[in-house]
């Protein structure tokens, strides 16, 4: 009888183990339009992004809205697999480099210590195809505290935000993702940075 009584509560354990949503692993390689936002620094950015996790690069293509009217654009490649940043002005044809490390890599997903929020609907449960089916993650990370929202189907990234005392808040939503990438060359530096 013991073990007929040992045997349920591990099944029960396991049953109850099983339903704890664990944190889904999002798309290794992506494109998207991403709108940044941080209020305390008065800026928002408006970026065309290249993703690409197994190789630790990205590239923004930037509108930068500051204070006013002001605007700035830039095209920022981040080759944290080689160590190099360029950043180069579309306005003022400028381009700069610095040194980078494979650590200031931030993979677009929800970290492994992450804690559930919860699960809800973008749009309605009403009619079927109507509403996306998302949940919320957060806590620490080395960026800071953070929370995100993603999709459960295919784990994509809709909204996180992250605030340290360094940055403030910062608020990344994420539009009109396409997998894979489309154009292997959009991680080579611009032809203007080829000097730098």
């Amino acid at each position: 009888m013991r073990a007929y009584l040992a045997l349920c509560l591990l099944f029960l354990a396991i049953t109850v183990k099983s339903q704890v949503p664990r944190p889904c692993g999002a798309p290794s390689a992506m494109e998207a339009k991403i709108i940044e936002v941080n209020h305390e620094r008065q800026y928002e950015v408006r970026s065309r992004l290249s993703y690409d996790a197994r190789n630790y690069r990205k590239r923004y293509v930037d509108e930068v809205f500051t204070t006013g009217d002001k605007r700035d654009y830039f095209d920022v490649l981040y080759l944290h697999n080689v160590g190099i940043e360029y950043r180069f002005d579309l306005q003022t044809k400028k381009c700069e480099s610095r040194k980078i490390s494979k650590d200031q890599f931030f993979p677009i997903g929800i970290p492994e210590n992450a804690t559930f929020y919860g699960e809800a609907n973008i749009g309605t449960k009403g009619f079927p195809g109507e509403g996306v089916l998302v949940q919320t993650w957060g806590g620490q990370s080395e960026r800071g505290r953070y929370s995100g929202i993603w999709t459960v189907t295919g784990c994509l990234p809709v909204k996180e935000g992250y605030y340290s005392n360094q940055t403030g808040y910062i608020s990344t939503e994420f539009y009109d993702i396409t997998l894979g990438i489309s154009d292997p060359n959009v991680f080579m530096p611009p032809k203007e940075c080829s000097g730098v």
